[in-house]
């Protein structure tokens, strides 16, 4: 996409929430469910805007046809789970298609692809968002300290996606100045007393924050069920915003104002 149809599209997206009554809502990283259409159909209703993630040229392929709706962004990254079954060099068109990189990163947690494998990949999509000076959404489970070491002289903005690590590790991403995404689960587990997503709400400053549902899938498994309604998108992210406006002493509509503000700093 060009530098001036970008700037138009982006334009666009925040006429969707300017024109809906309804609180607006970002979500900043999310896979689109089997049910797409409906799913789309409900997400445009309610004014939400939505970076779709392929993290595999599969994935890319399902969602690059909704590349045109002004409600909706898409990332592209090789997933450090496919790390081993794709080479991020063989999809320099995929890269400069999207809006910005990922979810890309390293991950010692849920997968077992070879550490210096995730490495390499993650290494050669930093150079090429480097190169095409797009942001990056980043997926670091099992290896924060790594990555906070990988991205120390990245150029472009980088955005933590559904952080989970150490406080000593939230606290290296915190004074690297990236954004952070607050995950489905952020206000649930705040209520239970979680010290960390209590300190994630409280301590990142709100010009660097984002929601993300990561999907409808993502949203059930934080939630300890099977399945659930496509009705729990909209209301996770509210509970989220909402939740955080309380912390942060604040109206839901300027954490909502405020988020859009974000993303266009975050897409610049």
């Amino acid at each position: 996409m060009s530098r001036e149809s970008f700037v138009q599209k982006f334009t666009e997206l925040l006429k969707v929430t300017a024109m809906n009554d309804k609180l607006s809502l970002i979500d900043i990283h999310a896979h689109l469910s089997s049910k797409s259409e409906e799913e789309l159909e409900l997400r445009k209703n309610l004014g939400i805007i939505t970076c779709f993630s392929a993290g595999t040229p599969q994935e890319w392929q399902n969602i690059i046809k909704f590349h045109n709706r002004k409600d909706v962004m898409i990332s592209f990254g090789i997933h450090p789970w496919y790390a081993e079954r794709f080479d991020a060099l063989e999809y320099k068109e995929y890269f400069e298609q999207c809006d910005f990189v990922g979810e890309i990163g390293i991950d010692s947690f849920w997968c077992n692809v070879p550490i210096p494998i995730q490495k390499k990949s993650f290494e050669q999509q930093l150079q090429i968002a480097s190169d095409l000076k797009k942001p990056v959404i980043l997926h670091t489970k099992g290896q924060e300290s790594l990555i906070a070491d990988m991205i120390k002289d990245f150029s472009e903005k980088v955005c933590i996606h559904w952080f989970s690590g150490t406080e000593r590790d939230f606290n290296r991403f915190l004074n690297q100045d990236c954004y952070f995404t607050l995950g489905p689960d952020t206000a649930m587990l705040c209520k239970k007393n979680n010290i960390l997503n209590q300190r994630m709400v409280s301590e990142i400053p709100a010009s660097r924050l984002f929601l993300e549902t990561d999907g409808i899938d993502a949203i059930a498994w934080a939630h300890g069920m099977n399945t659930i309604d496509l009705a729990q998108i909209p209301k996770v992210l509210k509970e989220n915003l909402e939740y955080t406006a309380l912390i942060k002493n604040c109206s839901s509509a300027s954490i909502s104002e405020q988020m859009q503000n974000n993303l266009k700093n975050f897409l610049n």
